[in-house]
């Protein structure tokens, strides 16, 4: 077997593990659903497909990601008719959604048909990795273990189940920077098109892949000097760039609400969100570590070893991971979803590095010398991949426990009176509105223990997805822990349910 092949030999092995790990608990809640967020999605997707209204109404995120999940709807029906299943566009059941992360899915075969679109992007920025790797640097052995790096990170690894848009731009952002490498090395017409395409596209997953652009302009700086502004490939790049963002989210020029939804989510960001906010850097720095371990410090290693020898290649690829880090740091808000676009690149540089070293240590004319840095850089490198896949496994196995969401919801099925008037929390077990008298509350504080028992309660139903951020930090959260103190004092505690590390605590009112 040639050494081309055996190159893709080994990327299909890596894409299997990737497909694995990524199938591993796709269906970990169904038929209810967890996630705060994959019900509104759902909803809007089908609302859609149902109306053939084709603006989402809903401008948070760019329209790229619903217009995808859409088209994913027109097979999905179609075999669905021919089964027998649906009669009409309206038999497509969205979701029942009492409050945040409280959901019935009442088409659970809707939502496995999302999270694998997800998965396909997810694996598919696998190759893209390894692409970029390879390319980039003339050496398959850096793209194939970026590759596995990526296909075994426990983020990419989990937000790939889920229907949100963050593994859609992790994709378009990898395939940019394929588009921008072609650009440095040959300059090619059609790649500063195909480039603007992506970076459009990428801009149209979520905004903050806009950025996107700046290994772009620093592509065409290095491939023209001087005279890079007088070229007219950049200015097509961008050209195609707003005409990519503008033909797959239309409705932002004529829809007034894009503007409204766009400073919404921009001040989210900005002020805070309860239990993902404030000491933004240290957050980050301290995720990276917990994550990926020595795999991220190779990379900044790499970042700095390429301004040191001033390598073209290395400072293409760290423009967009040091540009995205310094913005998204500068926000109050922070989580994991958010760091993800950079860590397809972060894991091509951890990986040249780590092939430099070797290549290196292999060179050394000392035998002892040679056997020791061998040992050293493979216990460093399987160091990495280990807390990599551990986490993953282990994340894996606690999301598909069954967890006190679910034997709460059975319980409390089974041992509350029928019509009785429950008030549940966000990411409370789901209750059959038909069989109970439901509402939901974000947060049971918004109320007092007054309202509830003026309101004629009779059970209150918190979910540590909820109360358990603020006592995670009761110093930062103080009033809003005494505020829960409040009602747990004030009630009788009928049940709590403790099972896969969640709680879930059962009031009486009366």
């Amino acid at each position: 077997m040639g050494r081309v092949n055996l190159d893709w030999a080994y990327v299909c092995g890596i894409l299997l593990v990737a497909l694995a790990l990524r199938v591993w608990g796709i269906n970990y809640d169904l038929p209810y659903i967890y996630h705060a967020d994959e019900p509104i999605y759902v909803t809007i997707v089908q609302n859609m497909f149902r109306t053939g209204d084709l603006n989402p109404h809903f401008f948070n995120y760019p329209s790229l990601f619903f217009y995808i999940n859409l088209l994913a709807y027109i097979p999905y029906y179609l075999l669905g008719k021919l089964l027998g299943i649906f009669t009409s566009h309206n038999d497509i059941s969205s979701p029942v959604m009492i409050v945040m992360g409280t959901t019935h899915a009442l088409l659970p075969s809707a939502i496995l048909l999302g999270r694998s679109i997800t998965l396909l992007f997810g694996i598919g920025t696998v190759g893209l990795t390894f692409m970029i790797g390879k390319l980039l640097t003339g050496d398959a052995r850096v793209g194939l273990l970026a590759a596995l790096m990526l296909s075994i990170s426990p983020t990419n690894v989990s937000h790939s189940r889920l229907i949100t848009p963050d593994t859609f731009v992790v994709f378009f952002t990898t395939a940019t920077l394929l588009s921008t490498v072609l650009i440095y090395q040959q300059g090619k017409l059609w790649h500063y098109i195909v480039a603007g395409i992506f970076a459009g596209l990428t801009a149209s997953s979520k905004y903050n892949g806009a950025l996107i652009v700046l290994p772009l302009f620093f592509a065409h700086l290095l491939r023209w000097g001087k005279a890079a502004f007088k070229t007219s490939a950049l200015y097509v790049a961008l050209l195609f760039c707003v005409l990519a963002f503008f033909l797959t989210t239309p409705f932002a020029l004529i829809d007034p609400k894009f503007w409204s939804d766009l400073r919404y989510e921009a001040q989210h960001y900005a002020t805070g969100h309860p239990g993902m906010e404030g000491d933004t850097v240290r957050w980050y720095l301290d995720y990276m570590w917990q994550s990926g371990g020595i795999i991220y410090i190779l990379a900044v290693l790499e970042i700095l070893r390429g301004i040191l020898l001033r390598s073209k290649e290395i400072i293409l690829l760290s423009v967009f991971p040091l540009a995205y880090f310094i913005f998204i740091a500068s926000f109050v808000v922070r989580n994991d979803r958010t760091f993800l676009p950079m860590t397809p690149l972060l894991f091509v540089l951890s990986a040249s590095f780590w092939i430099y070293l070797w290549d290196k240590a292999r060179r050394f004319s000392s035998q002892g010398a040679h056997r020791l840095m061998i040992v050293v850089l493979a216990c460093l490198l399987g160091s990495g991949l280990f807390i990599q896949l551990s986490n993953t496994i282990t994340n894996t196995v606690r999301l598909t426990t069954i967890n006190s969401r679910e034997t709460a919801r059975i319980w409390l099925s089974e041992n509350l009176p029928i019509g009785a008037r429950i008030a549940l929390e966000s990411y409370s077990p789901f209750l059959d509105p038909a069989r109970f008298s439901v509402q939901g509350f974000g947060r049971m504080i918004d109320h007092s223990p007054e309202w509830y028992i003026a309101n004629q309660f009779d059970y209150l139903i918190f979910s540590q997805g909820m109360y358990g951020r603020f006592y995670r930090e009761p110093e930062k959260y103080s009033k809003e822990v005494s505020q829960y103190d409040a009602l747990f004092n004030r009630f009788t505690l009928l049940k709590k349910f403790m099972d896969g590390d969640f709680e879930v605590r059962v009031y009486r009112v009366k």
